[in-house]
Order: C-alpha cells, then structure tokens, then sequence
C-alpha cells in the first residue's frame, strides 16, 4: 500500500525500516523528557497533579455515563503512571514520599 502524498510504500523495505526506526527514536525521546521530568522537583508535583486531575487514585463509577468519561480520564493517569513505574520506579516512590510530606505540613522546608 501506498501513501502517495507521504511518498511512503508499505510494501518497501527501506521505507518500513526508516518509519521503524522513526518511531523507535521518538519513543525514546518521550521516555527520556519523562525522566527528566520525573527528575526535577518541580516535575513530580506537576505530574501528581496531573494523576489526580485523572482520578486515578479514586473510583470512577457513578452509576451515570459520567463513568465512561472518568475511565478515560482514568485511563490517560494509568498510562502515565505505568511508564513512571517501567521507567524510573524510585523516582515514583520519592513523588509519594514528598506528597505525603506536604500534606503533613512540612512542605516549607522541602521547598527551602
């Protein structure tokens, strides 16, 4: 098959290899900003953050179709939180570490 406006033919090799490749190099891109991000302090809180907007430590039945639009919010913080965990598993526990220590109110001297 050919998609003549991308002037990519799945049926050559080479442009399958080169796509492959494409793909693969963008796959590590994104893991690699995901541990940086992971890796500044800044980084965690937002993506904390990000996992609650998801509702991801909470149940998203509601007995309406409102459930089928929190699975998928639910959906994206899993995803998420799974790359955290095959990527960078300390890196998670530390965010839970420093969660659980801003909420027990000693957030202004771990920012200090």
């Amino acid at each position: 098959m050919t998609d003549q406006a991308a002037g990519y033919d799945a049926g050559d090799r080479i442009h399958v290899s080169e796509r492959q490749k494409r793909r693969r190099l963008q796959s590590q891109r994104d893991d690699a900003d995901l541990v940086w991000l992971m890796n500044q302090r800044e980084g965690r809180r937002f993506v904390w953050r990000l996992l609650q907007i998801c509702h991801l430590y909470e149940t998203s039945f509601t007995g309406t179709s409102a459930t089928f639009f929190r699975e998928g919010e639910r959906n994206i913080g899993l995803q998420v939180l799974a790359d955290i965990v095959r990527l960078c598993p300390e890196l998670h526990a530390r965010m839970t570490g420093e969660t659980a220590a801003r909420g027990a109110g000693s957030h202004a001297q771990e920012d200090n």
